[in-house]
Order: structure tokens, then C-alpha cells, then sequence
């Protein structure tokens, strides 16, 4: 079976919305609120994979641009996934866009 992952477009509805990352990443630094496991992103539930300054890094640039690009296989979420022209790179590898799901 080939290795995929799924990229996922995320843009908020609300503005509650596009700063919701940012008071997730918040509670948690002051630790009012456990790591979080798992979070529903819209119909999608999934684990975030990553340091908690990737996301505090992927919340800002979610409140700043007003949209993301998630990183995804299986169930878990890659926060630091970068691109880098034709090529992405998430989970300690690179692939490419044609063994991505959109």
C-alpha cells in the first residue's frame, strides 16, 4: 500500500474561530488544560504530532492568514508539515504532491 497523507484546507466561519488555536495553545503553556490529544476539526478528529511551540507556531499562523493547511495520515496531525515547492514535508519525511489526497 502507498504511503499518503491528506491535506486539509481549514478556514474559519467565526472570528472565535480563527483565534480558537491560539486560546488552546494559551491554556495549555499555562497549564490550565492538559496537552491535547485529540481535537475535532471540523468532521475530522485528530491527533495533533508535535511540540507545543510547532503549535503555538501553527496557531498564530492560523490567526494571522485566516486559513491553514493540515497535514494529515490516518488519524494523527503533523504541526510543523512544511511545503517546499513540489514537496512536502510532515512526519519525519518528504513527499510528494501526487501522494497527496486533497
Amino acid at each position: 500500500m502507498k504511503e499518503t497523507i491528506r491535506m486539509l484546507r481549514v478556514q474559519p466561519s467565526s472570528l472565535s474561530a480563527r483565534f480558537a488555536f491560539l486560546a488552546i495553545a494559551l491554556r495549555w503553556t499555562l497549564g490550565a488544560t492538559p496537552r491535547p490529544n485529540r481535537l475535532m476539526i471540523g468532521p475530522h478528529d485528530l491527533e495533533p504530532v508535535g511540540s507545543e511551540g510547532a503549535f503555538w507556531l501553527f496557531a498564530f499562523r492560523h490567526a494571522c492568514s485566516g486559513q491553514s493547511i493540515l497535514v494529515t495520515r490516518g488519524g494523527r496531525w503533523d504541526l510543523g508539515a512544511s511545503f517546499d515547492g513540489d514537496q512536502v514535508h510532515a512526519f519525519g519525511r518528504r513527499f510528494a504532491l501526487r501522494q497527496c489526497l486533497f
